[in-house]
């Protein structure tokens, strides 16, 4: 069993996968060095096997950075019953080659396709509200599930080795992000309303009713960007969409 320490080593190093990227091996360097330390310790008795080890790890890998982590804490694990005698010394290769391709869909899916335009419809909300808080709330946001991921993700990994990947399947990353998606299109609905609504109070047209409007404004918008993303839209897309008529309301109005 590794120290809590090597442990902590490789959990830093896992920020640091795509710090150095070959255009043959692509991550391979990356993922390598974050998993040396915990293959220093596990082989801290036999170097020449360690030194396999991390030969072993400098073959192909490419996968969705925070995805990473788990296949790290399986790995070590796996490198742990190889030294011991419980499975082959390349199960930890051959578990890694098998699940890059399926996390990387995963990971591209929630993170970059549902968790990002979350954290940024969240982030340009909070700036219209709070002003200069808008970037604090998007790093917040991102980072609470981006650095949890790492850290669980690593932890599970090293728990159940293998089983991890039916760790990752229950939490259901495709359904949570179409529900991030649909999140997005509500805030983005509110953020054109809420433009529209300072547009009529800069222009002062009380006969308006401008909460009124911007009340049916957002009920409508939200109802088209829902569609739209239903209708394969990309939030990044909304987001241009949603731009425009305000880059026009400020032009107009402020």
């Amino acid at each position: 069993m590794i120290s809590k320490k090597s442990f902590l080593k490789v959990f830093i190093g896992s920020f640091f996968i795509q710090a150095a990227w070959s255009f043959e091996k692509m991550q391979t360097l990356g993922f390598a060095a974050a998993i040396s330390p915990a293959i220093k310790d596990v082989f801290k008795d036999d170097a020449q096997s360690g030194n396999l080890a991390m030969r072993r790890h400098m073959s192909f890998y490419n996968a969705h950075p925070y995805m990473a982590s788990p296949v790290l804490g399986a790995a070590i694990k796996l490198e742990e019953a190889g030294m011991r005698g419980e499975c082959p010394v390349d199960n930890a290769l051959r578990f890694r080659s098998r699940v890059m391709a399926p996390l990387s869909a995963i990971g591209d899916l929630f993170f970059w396709g549902a968790l990002r335009p979350l954290a940024s419809c969240a982030g340009i909300l909070a700036a219209l509200i709070w002003g200069l808080w808008g970037p604090v709330v998007f790093l917040a946001v991102y980072n609470v599930f981006h650095i949890s991921a790492r850290w669980f993700g690593l932890k599970k990994g090293y728990a159940l080795g293998e089983a991890v990947i039916g760790f990752v399947t229950s939490l259901a990353l495709p359904r949570w992000g179409a529900r991030a998606r649909l999140a997005s299109a509500f805030m983005l609905g509110f953020f054109l309303a809420y433009g529209i609504r300072l547009s009529l109070n800069m222009a002062d047209v009380r006969a308006l009713a401008p909460s009124s409007i911007a009340f049916a404004a957002a009920l409508v918008l939200v109802a088209v960007f829902s569609l739209l993303l239903k209708r394969g839209w990309k939030v990044a897309g909304l987001v241009y969409l949603a731009t425009i008529p305000l880059i026009i309301i400020g032009v107009l109005f402020f």
